[in-house]
């Protein structure tokens, strides 16, 4: 299904956490610290973005996310299917998970919680919508930079959808997204 469709806008506009986020970490061990992605088969994708191990998974809801393998070594998944049929928006998707990894989002919260499970998003709650906002502007500006401005264009589009909705718990507004990414593009 494209990202346009209203029905995928609907499942868009849910929680962090969903079921099928919850099962990558638990299967890839990411951030949880059991078994480290390296033991799994899964294909991989060129990120031009950083040297960072990127994942593509199948079926994930959330369309990437970024995490520490049991290693302690940094890691990026992103959806197949995003990947697929949104080319341009899977180019901002891996330079935004970069982000979130060459900023700090992953490591600092990991050592500073210090536990596991989902207790952890209650303590990082409050820190999400700032997190996205710094990683859409890193990611745009990285974009600009290298003259990329499809992908640019397709995250203000994806976004853009969400209107005044939040674009995923604690996370900003597709419109608060898509103003700050036209933002940060503009500065490059």
């Amino acid at each position: 299904m494209r990202l346009g469709s209203s029905k995928t806008n609907q499942n868009l506009r849910g929680h962090i956490m969903r079921v099928p986020v919850v099962a990558a970490i638990l299967v890839l061990g990411l951030s949880c610290g059991s078994a480290g992605a390296r033991q799994l088969w899964l294909p991989t994708v060129d990120n031009p973005f950083c040297p960072i191990k990127t994942y593509m998974l199948p079926e994930l809801a959330e369309h990437a996310l970024s995490a520490i393998d049991r290693d302690k070594q940094p890691v990026i998944v992103v959806s197949a299917r995003a990947m697929v049929e949104e080319m341009a928006y899977g180019r901002f998707l891996m330079a935004h998970e970069c982000c979130h990894h060459t900023l700090g989002h992953v490591g600092s919260n990991r050592q500073e919680l210090g536990h596991i499970g989902p207790q952890r998003f209650f303590y990082l709650a409050p820190q999400l919508r700032r997190m996205e906002l710094d990683a859409d502007c890193c990611a745009a500006k990285l974009l600009a930079a290298k003259r990329e401005l499809a992908p640019i264009a397709a995250a203000r589009e994806t976004m853009s959808r969400f209107g005044t909705n939040p674009t995923g718990a604690h996370y900003p507004t597709g419109i608060e997204r898509a103003v700050n990414i036209a933002r940060c593009a503009s500065e490059e």
